[in-house]
Parts: structure tokens; sequence; C-alpha cells
């Protein structure tokens, strides 16, 4: 990790301060060209201030600054090594080839352990252009690339484990004096980044532990734990002072409920702590966890008030609670539901109403309660719960849950939901609405406004802990159109070490699988797709490539899903090196097998797992869908492939292409143009403007996190 590699990925700029521009021998204009035209290779260009600035530097300078950066945009593209598939003439190779000839190969091939491989000859391909969109990459100075470390630390969500590698950098360079450290960290798992930093250098923390799941989180961190707490962290023995630092600061802010909600976990870290050492009081609550004494807890309380349907207890302890009523509103809504039915039901309780038709009482006291609180609820939550009553207007059978944690997973729950009455859930909309666009008008105002419909298709990023490290990052479900042109599909995949396959299943419009291309069959000219050859063993690294043709698998399926799995050998994590991604083409049998300019996502797979849907693409609709998500493994199965994990591919499937839970960007940003802004209806006449290339876009994650979710 270093500056060029952090600015490029997070501002799409250089760093060019310092670098001895406007000196007496300015760099050649062929100097600068050819290193463009080396960029453009790879499908990224300079903007026309970054040129300007190039050419004021010496020329020992911008060459040596074309030798970083080079390198690190060969990275995010794949391209900084060599591709070698089985069939090198891929995909006509294949497409001629007899099935004797492939069947052969393949025999051979695993029957010498992935020793022995076909020797073709690699054969000229044809040149032709193809219709690349450049990414654009400009000039920043230091301060606004110092200002990626704040914006990070002020995102309203979780990071991913590259970000959080970037905080980190940030804080170990010289100048980490002048990195500007936000009074509140908004989000607690990101704030554990910094104290963890603070404390081993001998910095107070105080300031940033507000309860004593953050000490939990601290100490999870500096254990190489789960910071989102999901799983059980093996925590490391930690210095003297440290451990006094922690437990005094636990002192201060201990509760027995924060102790109960994660009992095991804190038995585990009062041992590692040795907490009766500095405090009597956290001693004493340690000792009555590890006996399994009964631990004061709010959530006790509720539990019970729910279960006896008593909904002004409920409505009493949430109240004090906006951020626990806002996560718990649809439960209680439904709670009060079965009120209003028992009480409507109830003759005596019926001559009591002065209105017959009041049959949704106990449920308008809950909106009423809800909307007393709802500034009180931080605007992610509020955001949240909004996209989240877009799909409570219909009955539903199936709910689609994202569990916390670092490996990240989707999930489809047999669940039936009535719909909510429609008036109810007006009212509530229109009170999040409000509260929203109120909020947002205390921040700056943005001028004329433009958004591109198309966000409409990209929903809020949340739960980037788990995302994957890559040319972009962007919120899982985020759809992104295919040129019309670009009528050939080309996945990739490279890694190093034991067998890897790539494979691609096609679903119907239910997603149920109808056909898949794998290591078993090669091909398949009805779906017009083909697979460039199974490769077994890579020591020294090995690419495997499909083909679909749009037009031509969309005549028999909707829906392509990439699948990567690991058939023998360690998790993704434990390889020295895994990354997928996609390309789009014009032309599939000329250039370069692999053709960089082309590459519209690449990502590393660093997950603890041994199968993963990077992409699901709509074949009738031309879009790409970002997916991101491991797939359960059929443990009762020798084989690691498709067809034995039919039944998972299909489920993380159908859950990505049903998601409709979430506010979509567009939405987002709409409120935002409301509130602070005034709305026009062209991209010319705007001040600011939101699209997929425009002044913010889907991409710009961490922006968005910390700038409008506030």
């Amino acid at each position: 990790m270093n500056v060029i590699t952090i600015a490029i990925q997070k501002c799409h700029a250089l760093v060019l301060e310092g670098l001895n521009l406007n000196q007496s021998e300015p760099t050649k204009n062929t100097l600068v060209l050819t290193l463009n035209a080396k960029m453009m290779e790879l499908g990224f260009i300079m903007s026309q201030d970054l040129y300007q600035q190039l050419c004021q530097m010496k020329p020992a300078d911008a060459a040596k600054l074309g030798e970083k950066v080079i390198p690190v945009l060969q990275k995010l593209k794949g391209s900084h090594i060599q591709h070698k598939p089985m069939y090198p003439n891929f995909p006509d190779q294949v497409i001629n080839a007899s099935d004797a000839e492939l069947y052969f190969n393949a025999i051979f091939h695993y029957y010498s352990f992935g020793e022995w491989m076909p020797g073709y000859n690699l054969l000229p391909r044809k040149f032709t252009f193809e219709n690349i969109k450049f990414q654009e990459i400009t000039a920043i100075n230091s301060a606004k690339f110092l200002q990626v470390f704040t914006t990070l630390l002020l995102a309203q969500d979780s990071l991913s484990d590259e970000d959080k590698g970037i905080i980190q950098w940030f804080m170990e360079q010289d100048n980490a004096n002048q990195l500007r450290v936000p009074e509140d960290i908004p989000f607690h798992e990101n704030m554990c980044v910094v104290a963890a930093k603070f404390l081993q250098d001998g910095h107070d923390i105080k300031v940033m532990v507000k309860n004593a799941t953050d000490i939990l989180r601290i100490a999870t961190f500096i254990s190489g734990g789960d910071v989102s707490l999901a799983e059980n962290t093996r925590f490391k023995s930690l210095p003297r002072s440290q451990r006094r630092v922690l437990t005094k600061q636990l002192e201060r802010v201990i509760n027995e409920e924060d102790i109960g909600r994660h009992r095991n976990k804190w038995v585990r870290l009062f041992h590692n702590l040795h907490v009766g050492d500095y405090s009597t009081k956290v001693f004493d609550i340690a000792k009555k966890a590890r006996n399994n004494g009964r631990l004061k807890s709010f959530y006790s309380d509720l539990e019970a008030a729910l279960l006896k349907l008593d909904i002004d207890t409920v409505l009493s302890l949430l109240s004090s609670r906006a951020g626990e009523f806002g996560r718990r509103l649809d439960h209680v809504l439904r709670v009060a539901m079965d009120a209003d039915m028992k009480l409507v039901t109830n003759p005596k309780a019926i001559t009591s109403f002065k209105d017959l038709n009041q049959k949704n009482r106990y449920q308008q006291q809950v909106i009423t309660a809800f909307l007393n609180v709802i500034d009180k609820i931080p605007t992610r939550n509020l955001t949240q719960l909004y996209g989240h009553l877009n799909s409570r207007g219909v009955d539903t059978v199936e709910k689609i849950i994202f569990p916390k944690g670092s490996f990240q997973n989707a999930v489809v729950v047999e669940k039936y939901l009535a719909a909510m009455d429609f008036k109810l859930l007006q009212a509530l909309k229109e009170g999040i609405q409000n509260s929203l666009q109120q909020r947002f008008t205390k921040l700056d105002a943005l001028g004329k406004v433009w958004i591109d419909p198309v966000l409409i298709e990209s929903p809020l990023p949340n739960m980037q802990r788990s995302a994957s490290s890559g040319l972009f990052n962007m919120a899982r479900g985020t759809r992104l159109s295919i040129k019309s042109e670009q009528d050939t599909l080309r996945l990739f995949v490279y890694w190093k070490g034991q067998d890897i396959d790539l494979s691609a299943t096609f679903h119907d419009e239910t997603g149920q699988m109808t056909k898949q291309v794998s290591y078993t069959d090669l091909r398949s000219d009805k779906y017009q797709t083909y697979h460039s050859g199974d490769i077994t063993r890579a020591p020294n690294g090995a690419s495997e490539f499909i083909d679909i043709n749009i037009p031509g698998a969309a005549r028999h399926a909707r829906y392509l899903a990439m699948n990567v799995l690991v058939y023998s050998g360690p998790n993704f994590d434990e390889h020295t090196e895994c990354f997928v991604g996609w390309m789009t083409r014009e032309h599939s049998n000329s250039n370069e097998i692999f053709d960089p300019a082309t590459v519209q996502q690449k990502v590393d797979l660093k997950q603890s797992c041994r199968n993963v849907v990077p992409v699901i693409f709509d074949l009738v609709e031309r879009k790409a869908i970002w997916v991101d998500l491991p797939t359960s493994r059929n443990g009762f199965y020798a084989q690691n492939n498709v067809q034995n994990n039919r039944a998972s591919i299909q489920q993380k499937l159908i859950a990505m292409i049903n998601v409709s839970n979430k506010l979509s960007l567009y939405e987002l940003f709409e409120l935002h143009g409301k509130a602070r802004g005034e709305m026009v209806e062209t991209r010319e006449e705007a001040d600011i403007v939101f699209a997929l290339d425009g002044d913010v876009t889907p991409f710009d994650v961490n922006v968005i996190n910390a700038e409008y979710l506030i």
C-alpha cells in the first residue's frame, strides 16, 4: 500500500504536490503522451489538468512517476501477470475442436495430476478497435489526499478490511500529525481501528470509548478478530499497561446490560485483562457474568412486554431508545396488529370504542410514538428503515436477510408477512421523509442538482466490512448496463496454487438453473458459451476464461451467474493470489485474450470460503448485478462444483434479483436535492451531478457514507 495506490483507488487521481513542478526544464509533451498512451492501453486516461501538470515536471521525475503508476494500474486491471489458458487460441480453438480432442486433452491433463498440457502454438490474432470508456485520472494536492483518512472515519457504515488497512497506513506515516481525527467517529467498528493505534502508542482513548462494547471491539481488533462481534475471538495477551488502560476505561462506562449482550465473549476478555488487578467494580460484574448470574437487561423487559401484547409498556421502553425503536418497528407493528385483532374480537372492548372504525388503534399508537422520537434515530438507520418499508405494501412469503459479520451472506427465510395498512404505511414513510429532509437542510447548499435516473438501480451501500477489494467498490445489488454493441461477456479467473474452477450457470425467470458450462462441459453451442479449458494445478499461476454471447444465451436463459469454486486446496484467503472479473467485448476472436482496457471489474478473492458468486448478469436487460457473495458448499459430495452446489447457487441468485427492501441512491440524492438544492431537468444546468460518471457516483462508497448519510 502506498500513496499512488490509495490516491488512484479512492480519488481516481495522482498526488503531484512536492514533485518539482514549474521547473526550468519541463518535460517534453512526447514523454507525457507516451505515458498517457500506456495508461489508455489499460483503460485509463489523463485529465487535462493532470496532463498539463506532468508537462511541468522534470523529465526524469515524470519518467519515475510513470514507472510507479503503470504497475499499480496493471494490478487494478489484472494485467500485471501473464494469462495462459489451456487453449491459447480461445475461443475459436474451443469452438472448432472435436469432442474427442477436448476429451482426451482433459483426460491426459487429469491423469498427469495437472502436469501435462497440450502443446498448441499461439497463433496471430487480428487487431480490431474496441469501444472503450476510459477511466479519467486527475491530479489532487496533499490536503485532498489526507482527506481520504477523515472521510473513511466519518463513514456511517462498516469499512472493509482494505479500508481499515488504509486508515492504519495513514497513521503510520511521518506526517500522521497532519491527519484530522474526527471528534466523534460515528460507526463504532471503525473507531476501534484508531483507538487500538492510540492505545498501542500510549495516547488517551477516553474520548472514543462511549460504552463497554467499545472496549470489547478494541480488544477484538487488536486480536485480529471480527469487530462486528458476530464471531468469537481468541484474545491476545496484552501488556500490563494496555490491560490497565482498557480496564479503567471499562470501569467508567460498564453496565450489566452491555455485558449480557455478549456474555461469553466478555467472560473470556475479563480473564484476558486480569480485571481484578485494576478494578473492584469491573471484577464484581465479571464474577457475576462468569457464574451465570442474572444481569440487568432492557431487552428482557421488552421481550416480556411484547409477549403479553402490552403495547403501552413496549412503547414506554422503546421511546427511551430511539435507535432500538427503529430496528424493532416492523416487529412492534405486527405485535400491535395482534393486539388490535384481540381488541376488535372482544365484545366488551368493542363497546368501549367511541368510533367502531378504530381497527388500527394500537398500530396508530405505535406510529405516533415512533414519530415522536424519529429525529433521534441516526440517518443510516432511518434510510434502511425507509428502504425496508418499500417492500411492506404487499404480502410476502419470503424474507431476504444479510446476517452481520465479516463473512457476508444472503439467506432466504420463509416467513409470511401480511401487508401493512396503506394509510399507516404512508404515514410512516412521510414521517421518515420529512425527518430526513429536515436534517439535510442543515447541511451545505448543493446548488442546482441533476440525478441520473439509472441510479434507481443502485442501492445504498452498506455492510462493507465483507466487501472484496478491486477495481472499484459498489453496493451489492447495483445494476450496471452493458453497451448494446458489446455482445460478448468474457469471465476470467487467475490463481496460484491448487485447483480453482470457473463456471457459468444459466437460470430461467424464476432463478432455476437450466444449464451450466464448466470443466465438465466446456461448451454449449445452444447457449453460445465456451470455456477456455480446465487447469487443475497452477504453482506458477493459471487462468481460465468463459465467453458468453449475450444475444445467443438470452434466447434460452434470463440470468447468468459467474461461479468460482475451489475444487481442491485451501480457502481463497489462503491462496498466494486469486482474482476474478469480467470483460465486455465487441470482437471475441480479435486482440489479446486478456485485454485490460475492456475489463469492467476485477476483484481479489480473499474470503475465508471455497465458493463465490461475484456477479450475476441479466441477459435480457443486458445488466450486470454486483453480488460478491459466497455460496454454501454441500459437504455431502466429494466434488466441489456447480452441479453439487446447485441449490445454494439458485438461492443466492433468487435472493439478489428479488431484493426490494433497500433505498436507492436516486431516492437518497433526491432527498438531499430537495432539502438543500434546486432540482433541474438537464445535466448541463446542474452545479452537481449524481450519475455513473458524475461528481458523485455509486462507486464513491466512502463519500456517500460520510457525506450523504449524516
